[in-house]
């Protein structure tokens, strides 16, 4: 393990669910780092993420989507129950907050970020932000006046419009978890920067992990299809198109099928 501690590990999401996931995992990422800029040009790249963060919850089967892959997650866990190398107590907290972070997807009729989409400032901002070098004060004097407030009428905002995605981010970081932890990494070796497997057709693979050492000047591209899986490694560039890395490279793979 840490060997993959000291990895770039990159993930290759295999439907759509786990795609939006990832991206939404991102988006609380660069909260989590910009929140801590109290300027007014911190306040300004969060909005920018809560707006972006609303564009990709706006989708009407999402709710829905994560109720059924919770439940589908409490399904693979409760088979778990009698297993003896699985704490209990863990495995009944995890169940009860999969169970209720379902319900609350289910029995909630508003869209995720509802009291966001109602906010008129937000509601400007969500047009003008989509133009290169919107949100100038110009555009929305309001907005300039709300960004020259005190840092804590800013930051009071900024928390109460963040906690409304309190629940979602719950559920992505829970299911991403259960699916990245169910499977193990697996040490490979790619020949001359290539390296390919058969697959079992009847395994719904939902993510592929890849973690190459950081001292290898390398990066893997994946593909996949319904009986096969390849990955390719190129040599990193920026200037010029990216070459094949031609050296045998040794890696590692994680199936995620949970």
């Amino acid at each position: 393990m840490n060997m993959i501690e000291n990895a770039i590990i990159y993930e290759q999401p295999l439907n759509e669910l786990v795609r939006v996931c990832l991206r939404i995992e991102q988006l609380f990422q660069q909260i989590d780092h910009q929140i801590a800029d109290k300027s007014i040009l911190g306040t300004r790249n969060v909005i920018a993420i809560i707006i972006n963060l609303l564009q990709l919850v706006d989708r009407p089967d999402l709710k829905a989507k994560l109720a059924k892959e919770l439940s589908h997650q409490t399904i693979l866990l409760g088979r778990l129950e009698n297993t003896p190398e699985i704490d209990p107590q863990k495995l009944r907290e995890t169940l009860n907050q999969l169970d209720e972070l379902a319900r609350c997807f289910i029995d909630n009729s508003k869209k995720i970020g509802q009291n966001l989409r109602e906010v008129e400032l937000l509601n400007n901002l969500r047009l003008h932000l989509a133009s290169p070098g919107g949100g100038c004060c110009f555009d929305i004097p309001l907005y300039h006046y709300w960004l020259n407030q005190p840092t804590d009428v800013r930051e009071a905002t900024l928390k109460t419009w963040i906690s409304e995605f309190n629940k979602i981010r719950d559920a992505i970081s829970l299911v991403l978890r259960l699916i990245r932890e169910g499977s193990k990494f697996n040490h490979k070796t790619a020949e001359h920067g290539f390296y390919q497997e058969l697959l079992d057709p009847q395994v719904n693979l939902r993510l592929i992990r890849v973690a190459i050492p950081k001292d290898i000047a390398a990066y893997p591209e994946v593909s996949i299809g319904r009986h096969y899986l390849s990955v390719r490694f190129f040599s990193p560039t920026i200037q010029e198109r990216p070459t094949q890395y031609l050296q045998h490279i040794t890696f590692w793979i994680s199936h995620c099928n949970a």
